[in-house]
This record gives structure tokens, C-alpha cells and sequence, in this order.
């Protein structure tokens, strides 16, 4: 039982690991991920005019 406590720590510890990393490593840019109900999904990168035209509106709604 002792060594799967280990291994779990252990997947822990690397989950928490990768999560700071990319975190850091993310450098700013804005990206959006939309999802669809049929399981779908498409990502707007950064500096695509839809991204940026849903951002625009995104804030829009956000300041009013």
C-alpha cells in the first residue's frame, strides 16, 4: 500500500509541477476555446480577427 501512496504523491507533485509551468510559460497571449453542445470545440489563436472581434464584445458586455 506504501508504494502506491509514493506513486500518487508523486503524480501529485507532477500535476502541480505542470500546471506552474505552463502557467508561466503562457507569455500573455489570448487565446479563446469555444465548445459546442455536439462535442465540438474550435480555438481562436491569438491575433485572429475573430478573437479580436469577440474580445471587443466580450468587454462590451462586461463594462455595461
Amino acid at each position: 500500500m506504501l508504494p502506491m501512496r509514493r506513486l500518487f504523491l508523486l503524480a501529485v507533485l507532477a500535476a502541480v509541477a505542470w500546471w506552474f509551468i505552463e502557467r508561466r510559460r503562457g507569455g500573455g497571449e489570448v487565446s479563446a476555446t469555444i465548445g459546442y453542445a455536439d462535442g465540438s470545440a474550435v480555438t481562436l489563436a491569438a491575433g485572429s480577427p475573430e478573437l479580436d472581434r469577440l474580445l471587443r464584445i466580450a468587454s462590451g458586455a462586461r463594462g455595461s
